[in-house]
């Protein structure tokens, strides 16, 4: 589409072309934060289920065969409600094992609002998928450890800074 444009523009071919070869991706869209021990840790600023099932699909994709984990941050205004109490679970079943942290701010929702983490794992849980809710982001780093293996891609959705859990699960899969 932007070659289209670019040349619907009058840009000249070699250009373009020099131009679409230097594009690197937009930053927390499937951008790769490292490597350990044949793991990779991938960042993604997804937070709609949308965006993680679409996200999930275009890693399996790219790394068939692999092993492809979601860890997911309920963060943003929607995704801490429970507005996506359903459409969550079907969204994270797309990949092959998945971590639930805590809703960010839940203090900030009324309970009858509020996502109930609890469910969505039981949900992907009775759909065959190894689902854990892990609140905290230390206790995540736990239940990662020592499952990971050589050749996983561990993607994380947040809209957030998440605890620095990237370069914690770098740290803590480097000692593994």
């Amino acid at each position: 589409m932007a070659l289209s444009v670019a040349l619907a523009h009058g840009l000249p071919l070699d250009i373009v072309r020099d131009g679409l070869a230097s594009f690197t991706g937009i930053a927390r869209r499937q951008e790769l934060r490292g490597e350990v021990n044949g793991i990779k840790i991938i960042d993604d600023f997804a937070h709609h289920p949308t965006a993680i099932r679409e996200t999930l699909f275009a890693l399996r994709h790219r790394y068939p065969g692999h092993k492809i984990w979601a860890i997911f941050e309920p963060r943003s205004n929607t995704t801490r409600r429970a507005i996506f109490q359903n459409a969550l679970p079907q969204a994270l079943k797309c990949a092959d094992s998945v971590i639930l942290a805590g809703v960010a701010h839940s203090d900030q929702l009324p309970p009858q609002d509020r996502l109930d983490p609890e469910r969505v794992v039981q949900s992907i849980q009775e759909s065959g998928i190894p689902a854990f809710y892990e609140p905290h982001v230390d206790d995540i780093l736990h239940r990662v450890k020592p499952l990971a293996k050589p050749g996983d891609i561990i993607v994380v959705f947040s809209n957030g800074g998440f605890e620095g859990i990237h370069g914690r699960l770098l740290t803590e899969l480097a000692a593994a």
